[in-house]
């Protein structure tokens, strides 16, 4: 390739006013940005995983073709929490991907996703990852880069992905590589807040922030994998306001109050 060649190639090459005609655009308003590359990361047993349940649940019912790729959970656990009742026999257009079902590790099938990047091939379908550590040795610089290279790869080619994570030993940061928090488009820390039962309510923090998401509330039912917005002041609420605060509401309905 000779000089003028090489030129005429990086022009070719270069952004066009049309290529700026994408508008950011959110899955979940304020919270899921379609076509980034978002991490929720939460101590073990938090539930995480429930979470990414009623996610995918969300977003099979507005239309999105979901691809959860599970190597987490066992195929009993999923069934005890009827993953296979409310999503995979509820929703045509989600493909859950567990280990046991597929025969290549997580890595390698990520780099096969990576083959079919070109053009827009994943627009509108969202690839939700549990957990990263089961994709990627997260200690280890260059195959973080990797795996998030083939990532973005995904992502220009339209797909939105969701990836679950751990956080460290004090549960205030996540495990691993810097190179993680920097490869990616919006970071999550989730809170598990006090719960009624057979639901858990979650505060999202926002830990990495890119198209304007915010921190966010959310209530999983766990009987329907149902995801409902939680307002915020109350899943910042520690368990003795919320009880305190019940209590008031109940006096209140009752008449019970006095100057006492």
């Amino acid at each position: 390739m000779n000089e003028n060649d090489i030129f005429d190639f990086l022009q070719s090459s270069s952004l066009k006013s049309e290529s700026f005609n994408e508008k950011i655009e959110f899955l979940i308003e304020d919270f899921l940005v379609k076509r980034l590359i978002t991490l929720i990361y939460a101590d073990g047993g938090t539930g995480k995983s429930y979470m990414a349940f009623a996610l995918a649940k969300r977003l099979c019912e507005e239309s999105q073709r979901v691809f959860f790729i599970d190597y987490d959970n066992p195929v009993g656990v999923l069934k005890q929490r009827g993953v296979d009742r409310l999503l995979i026999n509820r929703f045509p257009n989600l493909s859950y991907i567990q280990r046991s079902s597929i025969e290549m590790d997580g890595f390698e099938l990520v780099m096969k996703l990576e083959q079919n990047a070109i053009g827009k091939a994943y627009e509108g379908c969202v690839f939700i990852l549990d957990s990263l550590r089961d994709f990627v040795d997260i200690n280890n610089d260059n195959r973080v880069n990797r795996l998030f290279a083939a990532l973005k790869n995904l992502r220009e080619a339209g797909a939105t992905i969701l990836i679950l994570h751990h956080s460290n030993k004090d549960g205030r940061n996540y495990q691993g590589s810097n190179h993680i928090r920097n490869s990616l488009d919006v970071m999550y820390h989730l809170i598990k807040r006090p719960s009624q039962q057979n639901e858990l309510n979650f505060l999202c923090e926002v830990a990495k922030e890119r198209a304007g998401v915010k921190d966010g509330g959310f209530c999983v039912d766990l009987a329907s994998l149902q995801l409902k917005e939680l307002d915020l002041q109350l899943a910042r609420m520690s368990e003795y306001e919320l009880g305190f605060t019940a209590e008031i509401r109940r006096a209140l309905e009752l008449g019970e109050l006095n100057k006492t």
